[in-house]
């Protein structure tokens, strides 16, 4: 049995599909305002919240194997001790974790610095583990750029002329379904990437490409996204923690850890990892 913990995320789901698709007994934690969430058949569902280590045991119960991810979030450290506190009680043999490229660097970014907590603290919690460390997902261009784009064509994002290997959520769940179901990956850290490195003015392009219009990369101030954002209404931490990613990025700039191409998706998957032309042609 494999416990999936953020089922609901992308990379969630296209575990759980493809775990299914293979034959494997599949578990997934949902929280009770989500029991109604629809999985692939033969996915059971049980209630339990990250935030409430009582209602772990009975979702890790009997489980072998457990996927640990949670969206992003104050107390997203807590939760995850949660959860690797509950597998060891409950007798899990071996435990993957969605971490972040760059977490084992000393980022001083709260998203980086929190993923750097949790996987020190499975590190040394005696679990068999590996750690799962993607780079910005792809499908953030889609989702969530090509909405921001005006009548103007500018894309405003605070990335300056950072180069980052964006990689597509399935990619990431691809290798994941790999450690799972595979041995030899106890104790691995495996930085997960797309095919190449892109700058915001080459994602502009992309875009203009696709769009058949001219889209313009503007690099706005850190100031001008907190206020746009805020004004959306987000969580003034998320807010601050979005804009603390992106300075990471900026820090990284054209050539630094976060525009590094790994093999990982070609080693273990044995197919390449998706392009950004690929998705947006989707």
């Amino acid at each position: 049995m494999i416990l999936v913990i953020g089922g609901r995320s992308k990379i969630g789901q296209a575990l759980t599909k493809s775990l299914c698709a293979q034959g494997e007994r599949v578990r997934a934690l949902v929280r009770a305002h989500e029991a109604d969430t629809a999985y692939p058949d033969g996915v059971e569902a049980v209630v339990g919240d990250l935030g409430d280590p009582e209602s772990l045991r009975p979702a890790m119960s009997g489980a072998e194997k457990v996927f640990l991810l949670s969206s992003p979030h104050r107390d997203a450290v807590r939760w995850h001790r949660n959860a690797i506190d509950a597998a060891i009680e409950s007798g899990v043999g071996f435990l993957v974790r969605s971490s972040i490229l760059g977490a084992n660097l000393g980022s001083p970014a709260e998203f980086v610095g929190a993923h750097t907590d949790c996987d020190r603290y499975l590190e040394h919690s005696g679990l068999e583990y590996a750690i799962v460390r993607p780079n910005l997902f792809t499908q953030n261009v889609p989702e969530s750029n090509i909405p921001s784009i005006g009548e103007d064509g500018n894309l405003y994002v605070d990335a300056g002329d950072a180069r980052i290997s964006m990689v597509d959520t399935r990619d990431v769940a691809a290798v994941a379904n790999v450690i799972l179901t595979e041995d030899g990956h106890a104790g691995a850290h495996y930085d997960v990437t797309g095919p190449e490195a892109l700058s915001y003015e080459d994602v502009a392009a992309k875009l203009s490409a696709m769009m058949g219009r001219e889209i313009r990369y503007v690099d706005v101030p850190d100031d001008a996204v907190r206020d746009s954002l805020t004004a959306m209404g987000l969580d003034p931490w998320f807010v601050g923690a979005l804009v603390g990613l992106y300075q990471e990025y900026r820090r990284s700039g054209t050539d630094g850890y976060a525009s590094v191409v790994t093999d990982t998706v070609q080693r273990l998957t044995g197919r390449p990892p998706r392009t950004l032309d690929a998705l947006l042609a989707e």
